[in-house]
């Protein structure tokens, strides 16, 4: 049986979610729920766990990065900086250390109320049609 996409989900939600008016603010967590969130899931993926295995919290989180979900392992990650983008969504520079490469600075974007979304930002990009 196929297995829908997280993206697809997340997607379905906001469309079917339209009954109200809703606002985007309505989908940015605090910053310190936020930051939790994104530490929780870089925690995980530096454990060797997959983006599924994030686990059980309140509100429940959700990861996507394609380099997670390849199979690339995550050795050390440090946070460098928070801001807000356009859109309000919280975005984090973080560096992170992929086995055998050098440190780079990647984007992730946070987003959601439960779930908490962990967006990197290619991931985001795809998916918000930049």
């Amino acid at each position: 049986m196929h297995k829908p996409n997280n993206l697809y989900l997340l997607a379905m939600f906001i469309v079917c979610h339209g009954c109200r008016q809703a606002d985007v603010k309505d989908y940015v967590p605090a910053d310190e729920a936020a930051k939790q969130a994104l530490t929780s899931a870089l925690d995980a993926w530096k454990s060797g766990k997959t983006p599924d295995q994030i686990g059980a919290s309140k509100p429940a989180i959700n990861a996507q990065d394609q380099r997670w979900t390849a199979g690339k392992k995550l050795t050390a990650y440090e946070i460098l900086s928070a801001t807000t983008g356009e859109d309000n969504h919280r975005r984090y520079t973080v560096k992170v250390t992929l086995e055998g490469a050098a440190p780079q600075d990647a984007t992730y974007v946070v987003f959601g109320k439960d779930p908490l979304w962990v967006v990197s930002g290619e991931s985001y990009e795809k998916m918000s049609g930049m």
